[in-house]
């Protein structure tokens, strides 16, 4: 699974091919949504080096209270960031209203995201839209539950990885039925 972490610390040369440098992008969107069932989609622009979740609320939220949750998760984020010795160099949030949902947009840069800070993130979206927030029912709470433990280990483990090996391609990540699909564009 980690085969790219160790060909890059074994000291050994290896050549490496397309597929080689995209499976680690892969294996961490495939990750993100796999423990994070209420994220609907996962991509990565390597050109901006920021990792974009979207979000869906079975609602069409007003533009003002949009407002106000933004204004609330960006402060989250950073009080975060700040508790752990991190930064918030980029965060973008949008977001769109289409016949009864609204779908928010979260950009972070791959650097400065954490595991930790996707359960915040999440978390503060559960709180605030409860039954309203979009969460996949083939999700991490119908896995079992070592399985579960694994992926979000494998999550940060990947996270952390790309800190060192940054990703060149652009990714995204999909739900589709009970499966979880990552293209690279």
């Amino acid at each position: 699974m980690f085969d790219f972490l160790r060909k890059h610390f074994s000291g050994r040369r290896s050549i490496s091919t397309k597929s080689d440098q995209v499976r680690p992008g892969v294996q961490l969107l495939a990750s993100v949504l796999v423990c994070f069932p209420e994220i609907e989609a996962v991509s990565y622009d390597p050109a901006e080096e920021l990792l974009t979740m979207d979000f869906i609320v079975r609602d069409l939220v007003p533009p003002a209270e949009i407002e106000k949750f933004a204004a609330l998760l960006a402060e989250s984020i950073e009080t975060y960031q700040m508790i752990e010795g991190g930064t918030v160099s980029e965060m973008d949030f949008s977001y769109e209203r289409h016949e009864g949902l609204t779908m928010f947009h979260l950009s972070r840069r791959m650097d400065e995201v954490s595991e930790r800070e996707l359960n915040l993130v999440v978390q503060i979206l559960k709180d605030r839209f409860g039954e309203k927030l979009r969460i996949d029912p083939h999700g991490a709470d119908t896995l079992d539950s070592e399985f579960r433990t694994l992926q979000h280990e494998t999550l940060e483990r990947m996270l952390m990885a790309v800190r060192e090996l940054p990703l060149r391609d652009r990714l995204v990540g999909i739900r589709e039925r009970d499966q979880v699909v990552v293209y690279n564009r």
